[in-house]
Formats: structure tokens, sequence, C-alpha cells
């Protein structure tokens, strides 16, 4: 806020005169523009960007950026990727730069991503949640109950519902090396905006050809990347619209469309 005084020279001693400049110090100089950097606009920092496609090969904020020809759903799946899966190039469908606040989605422009504004399946979302990460779903395959048999669910498990083979990819954006972290304990399959989500099923170590789901992830080092795949049991009344990944407190995650 910038105080206006007007002083008489004639009715003010020097020394007070002196003390009234002082006084006034910072707040005389001139204002920094609303939303600029230090300004102390919460928004300035994760700002979105203009709607321009990117230059290629260029990559937003950690990693964030898409483009490009779209990496097609693996043999068999349910739906394939659109344009703009890959990295690099011009065009395509955007990314998330932000999780909590992310923009873009399957839409193009500057929303917000969400469900009302998902990202295109096999878009590249980066993930700044505690464990920094560039995510990219690869396929979504529907399974049958003869297939998951060597995972042995009980009974109850399978009732009404089928199985759904869900691979991403995971880039490590942490800045350090990641041991044994396992992404798709925050992958979720949902079924309308509206549900809680579907979580991985526990497979207990064991994988099938369609799906490696027991494998153990490793160490994965800062900017390399690794598949992972989970079984997720859908009612098959519902079967999936959205895929999610975030922490169990993010109100906000990443969210593709499926169907």
């Amino acid at each position: 806020m910038t105080k206006t005084q007007t002083v008489l020279r004639a009715a003010v001693p020097a020394a007070a005169l002196a003390m009234l400049l002082t006084a006034c110090g910072p707040e005389n100089e001139t204002p920094v523009a609303p939303g600029a950097a230090g300004a102390g606009d919460p928004t300035a920092a994760t700002a979105p960007a203009t709607t321009a496609p990117p230059a290629a090969g260029a990559t937003g904020g950690a990693g964030a950026g898409t483009g490009g020809a779209g990496a097609t759903a693996g043999t068999g799946g349910t739906a394939a990727g659109g344009t703009g899966a890959g990295t690099g190039g011009t065009g395509g469908a955007p990314s998330a730069t932000t999780s909590g606040n992310p923009v873009g989605g399957a839409s193009g422009g500057s929303g917000k991503v969400g469900y009302g504004n998902p990202l295109a399946l096999t878009a590249t979302g980066s993930y700044q949640g505690k464990t920094k990460a560039d995510v990219t779903p690869v396929s979504v395959v529907k399974g049958t109950a003869a297939e998951i048999a060597p995972f042995n669910f009980k009974p109850a498990d399978l009732d009404g519902r089928t199985p759904y083979y869900v691979t991403v990819s995971f880039t490590n954006r942490t800045g350090a090396p990641l041991t044994d972290e396992y992404f798709m304990m925050r992958f979720k399959v949902n079924t309308d905006a509206r549900a809680t989500g579907v979580l991985p099923a526990p497979t207990i170590m064991k994988s099938i050809p369609q799906c490696d789901a027991g494998k153990k992830p490793g160490t994965l080092a800062d900017g390399q990347s690794q598949q992972q795949c989970a079984v997720y049991l859908v009612p098959t009344a519902t079967p999936p619209q959205f895929l999610t990944f975030g922490s169990v407190l993010d109100t906000e995650p990443l969210v593709w469309k499926v169907g």
C-alpha cells in the first residue's frame, strides 16, 4: 500500500523532515505488477501456459510436455491412445503440469484437468506430489476369470466383477533413485466421476502372461522409465470410464478418459 504525505517545509524542521522520508521507506517503491514473480501471488508459479503448441522436443515444467504421434494401447487393449501421447514434437493432447492444479485435458486449452476435462488416454501427466513422476497410461485390457485363476482370488472377490489389466509407464522425476516404488498402488480405475475408484487387486507377487502384476519394481534411477501392470476387478455392469493417479489425500488427482 502506498502512503501519500504532504510536507510543508516552512512548518517542519529539517530533522523531522528526514525522519518522515525515512519512515516512508520501501512502501514508496514502484509496486510489482499483480501476478508477477515474487508479487506474493500464490498462482504465479503454476499459472497455465498459453494454448499454443509446444516447441519441438520441449518438455513442460517437470517433463510434462507432450506432442507428436500418440502411442497405441497394447495388443488386445480396449482403448487406443490418442494423438500426443509421446514426448516431443508439436501439437497433440496436452499434459498436466502440476498435481492439484494441472492444466490441459483432452479438449486442450488451459482449463484445470479433472473429470470434466480429463487427459486423453495415453497422454502424459506430470505428478508433482511427494514422489514426482511423469505418468503415461499405456493400455487398458479386458480379461477373463480363467486368465486370472493363478491368483487364487476368493469367489466373493470375483462375483459380478470383470478383470482389467492396466499398464502404465512411470518416469522418475524426483531427482534421486527410487527403490521398490509401487506406483500402481496410487493408480485407480473409476467407473464414473462420482465413484471412489477401484484399487489394484492383491496379486501376492504372482504374474500371468497378460500382466506382470506381481513383478517387483526394483530401483528406478532419476529420469528412468518403467512400466508396471496391475489387475483391477471392476463391476461388470459399470466398465472403466476414467483412470486416476494421486495420493490418498489428493482431492484433484491426474485424470484420464478411458471410453
